[in-house]
């Protein structure tokens, strides 16, 4: 999914001063907890150690046979996404939030026992709206990376269901906190998604589509390809949802 329309956007200082300061002692975390060298926790599913979280639903876009959009260095957007999953995952789940990943492996979801021919993405999809379906209450985010044909355009972009003020509040704080963090320059709104963009039409959660960046613009997508920029999307990703999270507690 792509949008070309960007707009002003404002947000305080103070949000920004806390956004920065956030980023700073979670960054000391991660150093220490070893996401540079590539640790994960074992778990997919980790109990909550503070039963007012929500569970947060972490879906990377794409798998297996679906590549996804790829970049001129050869990357792929499948890739990425799991990648940054991974890694937003352990932050979460350092925190006491419970999580839950809707693939773990460079894989689609479609059932293998059933006739599959021909609807393999269908299918997939399916299976991933079902596991937001499956916990009502949940925070689902999806993560994906951006593609369009004229390669000058760039920048972070979510996407938000249609007449879900709890999906859109949520939209708003992530946007606002990675053009606070990492991209002053992003003009880009949140957007509502229509009915082609599955995932988010159709669920019943608060729900949010990232697309982290175009692998269509080279320059982007050597950022993109950079294990110390997707953490520090990650990082963005984790404040923007412990953010929503505390204003929902009150």
């Amino acid at each position: 999914m792509v949008s070309i329309s960007q707009s002003t956007n404002t947000r305080p200082a103070a949000y920004a001063l806390r956004c920065v300061l956030c980023l700073s002692v979670l960054a000391a975390l991660a150093l220490l907890l070893g996401y540079a060298a590539g640790n994960r926790f074992s778990d997919t599913k980790a109990a909550s150690a503070a039963p007012q979280y929500p569970v947060v639903i972490i879906d990377a876009g794409h798998g297996g046979e679906d590549g996804g959009a790829s970049g001129s260095n050869g990357t792929l957007e499948k890739d990425l996404n799991l990648e940054m999953a991974f890694i937003l995952r352990d932050m979460l789940t350092s925190n006491g939030v419970s999580v839950i990943m809707t693939r773990t492996e460079d894989v689609l979801l479609y059932d293998r026992s059933i006739d599959y021919h021909g609807r393999k993405k269908q299918l997939d999809l399916k299976a991933r709206l079902q596991i937001s379906d499956d916990n009502p209450g949940a925070v689902f985010v999806s993560i994906h990376m951006n593609a369009f044909p004229q390669k000058q355009y760039s920048g972070f972009q979510v996407y938000y269901p249609q007449g879900s003020e709890e999906s859109k509040a949520l939209a708003d704080i992530i946007q606002n906190t990675v053009k606070a963090l990492l991209q002053p320059d992003n003009l880009r709104q949140p957007k509502t998604a229509g009915s082609n963009i599955y995932l988010l039409h159709y669920n019943k959660n608060t729900a949010v589509m990232v697309e982290c960046g175009f692998l269509s613009n080279d320059a982007e997508c050597q950022r993109l390809s950079e294990p110390a920029y997707r953490q520090q999307l990650s990082l963005a990703l984790f404040c923007s949802i412990m953010e929503y999270i505390s204003m929902k507690n009150g």
